[in-house]
């Protein structure tokens, strides 16, 4: 969740960047050097417009970039006129080209990366190729291209994993938190995908807290955590639900093959001897499942309560269906 807010504030920032480059660079590259080519001008005037129109109007941004970086194109072009009508300036005005290939590597857009610069390489090779300048150190040049692209990329890629797992993962158990559980329920019902919920809670949690101490808890927490994953598939959903309350999403399982690996983690909870100075702990369980019990996340959510609120009545360490 976190890394993909990460990823859209990124977006709306990139036309007042856009933007803040054209000002910043136009007025004192024109002040500096009067001689420049005349075409440099009408250039430099349609770009800022360009710039502003997407700043102003940031649904013509989000559709250019809907589904290929049609802006990122129109950058390339922009920088490859000014390259192709003042050439003494070919290598400072090549820098420009990182600007797109940088932006898509920091939205974490991997292919569309590499594809940009091979655009930009190819579209500056062939401008200098038409300004009869040396190619040595062109090629030189793009191969640098190449390597920033990758070293942006590589690093971006390792940003948005540590944002998604500080956002997704809950500390102490390292399984998914309540957020992640929610992304994951409603991306579930939007695709009409059936699966099963068994929330899960520990029985006498405070007690054991109050008689031995919370590291004691959090131990208890920890181990019962790796028992969920040990009889789970890695498509299913495990997250911790609240203090003591754990939930699992089984995506297209029945209620009854939900109701066998409840089992199977409240089994191995009783006869774990980690368990054996923690006699006093065990499972309770609630069964829901989509579409049959609900047709929303809190409806489900609620069945499942009702659920666990009847295996708790019926004297905890117990697994109930909801019906």
């Amino acid at each position: 969740m976190t890394s993909y807010k990460v990823k859209m504030d990124i977006s709306q920032n990139i036309p007042f960047l856009r933007f803040f480059v054209c000002v910043l660079f136009f007025p004192c590259f024109f002040l500096m050097d009067t001689s420049i080519s005349p075409n440099l001008y009408y250039i430099a005037l349609i770009t800022v417009l360009y710039s502003v129109l997407l700043l102003v109007l940031p649904q013509i941004n989000n559709t250019l970039n809907k589904s290929y970086p049609i802006a990122a194109v129109f950058d390339l072009l922009f920088i490859s006129l000014f390259i192709f009508f003042e050439k003494k300036y070919t290598l400072a005005f090549s820098l420009f080209y990182l600007f797109p290939i940088i932006t898509l590597a920091i939205n974490n857009k991997t292919f569309w990366t590499y594809v940009i610069t091979t655009l930009a390489s190819f579209a500056y090779l062939l401008v200098c190729i038409l300004n009869n300048q040396t190619l040595p150190p062109i090629i030189l040049q793009i191969i640098i291209f190449y390597i920033l692209s990758f070293y942006v990329t590589t690093q971006a890629q390792n940003f948005h994993k540590s944002c998604f797992l500080l956002a997704n993962l809950d500390t102490l158990t390292k399984i998914h938190n309540r957020r992640f559980f929610n992304n994951s329920m409603n991306s579930l019902i939007s695709k009409n995908i059936p699966f099963s919920l068994i929330l899960i809670d520990l029985d006498n949690f405070k007690m054991l807290n109050d008689t031995e101490g919370h590291s004691h808890g959090d131990y208890v927490l920890k181990i019962i955590a790796n028992i969920m994953k040990q009889y789970t598939r890695n498509t299913d959903v495990i997250a911790r639900f609240g203090g003591d309350e754990f939930a699992i999403i089984l995506p297209e399982t029945s209620k009854e093959k939900s109701k066998a690996i409840a089992e199977r983690i409240r089994n191995s909870v009783m006869v774990n001897p980690k368990f054996i100075p923690y006699a006093q702990v065990s499972l309770s369980m609630g069964i829901s499942a989509y579409p049959n019990d609900g047709h929303t996340m809190n409806e489900i959510i609620e069945k499942a309560d009702e659920a666990l609120y009847i295996a708790k009545s019926r004297g905890k360490n117990y697994i109930h269906l909801y019906k």
